[in-house]
């Protein structure tokens, strides 16, 4: 019995990929962190509301949405994964599909419900983000083109919510770029079908540079009063720089090791994580250093308990036996 609950506990949060969150949750306090720290911003509702207040919704957001789309995905894969990937919650039997359907409901009514107190225009951007996962989900990422760019957008769109008039528009590139490369990489490397063709890479390459005009353009337009590059000269890009060489140091030593479908998960979760040490970076970049310190210590929290959270998960889906 005990053993059967505790089984079911780390499935739900296999399931949700609650620590993974961590890196989606740094995005859009990187927003709220700057949008406050920045003065820019003095009529939006997010500077209004008490620090703490702002902080627990935009975290509520981003969890919401990211399990929401995580559940999602593992609900409508799980008879390919009753093939596969026969050890993930639902094709194990530790999370029924009845019980999945109930937490992405929840997870999404909980998420647009605290997006409100930031505005229509938060209530909207969320519900663009979730409608991005919906079809991801459904359509995208059958069409491997497609679904990389969907990614991309999706992860650049949700860093807005709290903030739609950001005019720093660089951290929303790089997570865009970020997302955009660790999507193609695990495709590429988990030999997924169907595979990339050249015209794929065309149709990525094409869609990937005219996003980037688009949301770098967007900021400096809407930044012309208020300030579209808020960093004292280009010195501090050093700190973004070395957060994106980092990741290609770590990358490179965990792809090198284990099989294909190995390197992909450890990129997957990996690169989902760093992304809260990109924001942390980029409030270094704008020498809003107490903010950085709030963001790295929130990745490392991220970082321990991914690791802590996929060592009891796999001792709940195969609990050591003991010979007497």
């Amino acid at each position: 019995m005990r053993r059967s609950l505790t089984a079911r506990l780390f499935g739900t949060v296999q399931l949700t990929r609650l620590a993974m969150a961590v890196g989606a949750v740094g995005d859009v306090w990187f927003t709220v962190l700057f949008t406050r720290e920045s003065g820019m911003y003095p009529y939006l509702s997010v500077t209004k509301m008490p620090l703490w207040v702002a902080l627990a919704l935009s975290a509520v957001i981003a969890t919401g949405l990211f399990t929401f789309g995580a559940s999602l995905n593992d609900l409508l894969d799980a008879r390919h994964d009753s093939t596969f990937s026969p050890e993930k919650p639902i094709p194990s039997g530790r999370i029924r599909p009845g019980t999945a359907g109930i937490v992405i409901t929840t997870a999404l009514i909980i998420a647009l419900l605290a997006a409100l107190p930031f505005g229509t225009w938060a209530l909207g951007f969320a519900l663009m983000v979730a409608l991005g996962i919906l079809f991801y989900n459904v359509a995208g990422k059958h069409v491997p083109a497609v679904g990389v760019v969907a990614i991309g957008l999706v992860s650049a769109m949700h860093m807005l919510i709290p903030n739609y008039e950001l005019t720093f528009t660089f951290p929303v590139w790089l997570t865009m770029t970020h997302a955009m490369v660790i999507s193609l990489l695990v495709h590429m490397i988990g030999r997924k079908r169907p595979a990339l063709s050249r015209r794929s890479f065309t149709s990525i390459g094409v869609a990937y540079l005219i996003w980037s005009v688009i949301i770098l353009m967007t900021g400096w337009y809407q930044g012309h009063e208020i300030g579209w590059w808020p960093l004292n000269g280009w010195s501090g890009i050093i700190w973004p720089i070395l957060a994106v060489a980092s990741f290609i140091w770590i990358s490179r030593i965990k792809i090198a090791r284990g099989e294909p479908r190995q390197a992909t998960e450890k990129l997957t979760r990996y690169g989902a994580m760093w992304q809260s040490l990109y924001a942390a970076s980029w409030l270094l970049a704008a020498g809003m250093y107490g903010a950085a310190m709030l963001l790295l210590g929130l990745a490392v929290t991220g970082f321990v308990a991914m690791t802590t959270m996929k060592e009891l998960g796999g001792l709940a889906a195969h609990p050591p036996r003991y010979k007497v």
